[in-house]
């Protein structure tokens, strides 16, 4: 009974912070993938994005507002990003089946990820 409680407790604050659960799909356009996560003092919204494997991402961070999500690094990629408010950041990389790409604000609160599959 305690599990069901909490899940209905993310699930409906999920539902009021307009936030989704489950991960979201990356659009295919042609030969690659398209993926906008936006910023914002929540954090990555969708936090979790599926994509194939072996194709091609555009990966673009969009900022609404400052956050400490503006600045992040994904590892996996070398990378260390930054997004000013209201401006946005495109990256390209290639994915392998399997892999999951993390990326989190530079201060380790807010957190998403691509997974290849």
């Amino acid at each position: 009974m305690k599990n069901l409680k909490i899940i209905t407790a993310l699930a409906l604050g999920a539902a009021l912070t307009g936030a989704s659960l489950a991960p979201q799909t990356a659009s295919a356009h042609g030969d690659s993938q398209n993926v906008t996560v936006t910023i914002d003092s929540k954090g990555f919204h969708p936090a979790s994005v599926n994509v194939k494997a072996g194709k091609e991402v555009h990966l673009t961070f969009v900022s609404k507002e400052a956050s400490c999500a503006n600045g992040f690094t994904i590892p996996a990629l070398g990378r260390t990003i930054s997004v000013a408010p209201g401006k946005k950041k495109e990256i390209t990389f290639t994915p392998k089946k399997g892999q999951t790409i993390a990326f989190a604000c530079t201060m380790n609160m807010f957190k998403g990820e691509v997974v290849a599959k």
